[in-house]
């Protein structure tokens, strides 16, 4: 992929003056030609050379379900360590599914620069994002789970939101792209938001706001999904885990098809049984959350 530097180019000019009246054939024996000096490009600056895009593989810290590659050192007492431990013990209680047996591969690129350099490299047709959860398809076994981010100021909501989904596509067939990021979004915060994302609440609160999981129903592609569809998924995953054992109970059920059945249908229709008026229902039970108090977090930092 490193394109090689552009040739030195030498341009030589040379200009000879020649006089001549057709018809007459005159010419000046006594005139020298007249010529110009040749003339010598300086050549074009070389530019920088740019490093190879690679994945982050100096160290590996292994932990309970993953392995995180990096380049740099890291303090392994860190307590966003702990918190990432306990995060499957949140994901699969609370949605009542198995434990996954997987391992995943997180790398944590120093710079944004360097991990944006990467995905663009390696995978080329995918949006901007802060971070990537990749399952990639492995001949005779298991996808490969991979997630990739960099040391941002949103690194434990980033590595949070990204190990949701391997923890989710270790257990379940399949996941509608607007559930699975619903889910991401709901589980990003520590356990004591209690699946709150204050920002997506107060949003929400503020613009008009018209709920429609049909549509979001549809979406297969990740580009499909921006701020406003990433927000109205978290607030119906709050909503069927949060308002209720009835809209519990469907999101439950609706999961345990999923770890047989890669399209099991539709979930609206089968909230719309349990929770009449689910767009309403909605609305109504956003105005009604309240945000927890935050407490103080550090995220891991190179020494």
């Amino acid at each position: 992929m490193p394109i090689p530097p552009p040739r030195t180019r030498v341009c030589l000019a040379v200009a000879a003056l020649l006089c001549a009246c057709a018809g007459c054939g005159t010419v000046w024996p006594d005139a020298p030609p007249q010529s110009t000096p040749p003339r010598v490009e300086a050549p074009a600056p070389r530019p920088a050379a740019v490093p190879p895009a690679t994945a982050p593989g100096k160290h590996a810290t292994r932990r309970d379900y993953y392995v995180l590659y990096h380049d740099f050192e890291i303090d392994r007492t860190d307590p966003l360590f702990a918190e990432l431990d306990a995060l499957p013990d949140q994901v699969f209680g609370e949605l009542r599914l198995p434990p996954s047996t997987g391992v995943v591969q997180v790398f944590l690129f120093d710079t944004q620069e360097r991990y944006e350099r990467y995905m663009r490299a390696k995978y080329r047709n995918l949006p901007t994002r802060r971070a990537y959860f990749i399952a990639e398809p492995r001949a005779g076994g298991a996808d490969e789970l991979k997630i990739f981010t960099w040391m941002g100021d949103h690194l434990a909501t980033d590595l949070r939101h990204e190990l949701t989904h391997a923890l989710l596509r270790g257990v379940l067939k399949e996941v509608p792209l607007w559930l699975d990021e619903g889910l991401a979004g709901y589980f990003e915060l520590p356990p004591h938001h209690e699946g709150v994302n204050p920002l997506h609440l107060d949003t929400l609160r503020r613009a008009p706001f018209k709920p429609d999981l049909a549509r979001l129903e549809k979406f297969t592609q990740v580009a499909q999904m921006e701020k406003p569809e990433y927000r109205e998924a978290w607030a119906w995953v709050h909503l069927m885990l949060r308002s209720g054992p009835a809209a519990k109970k469907v999101l439950h059920q609706y999961l345990q098809a999923l770890r047989t059945d890669s399209n099991p249908g539709p979930l609206l229709p089968r909230l719309a049984e349990a929770v009449p008026e689910p767009e309403q229902a909605l609305v109504d039970h956003l105005g009604a959350v309240e945000v927890p108090r935050p407490r103080p977090r550090r995220a891991a930092a190179p020494k």
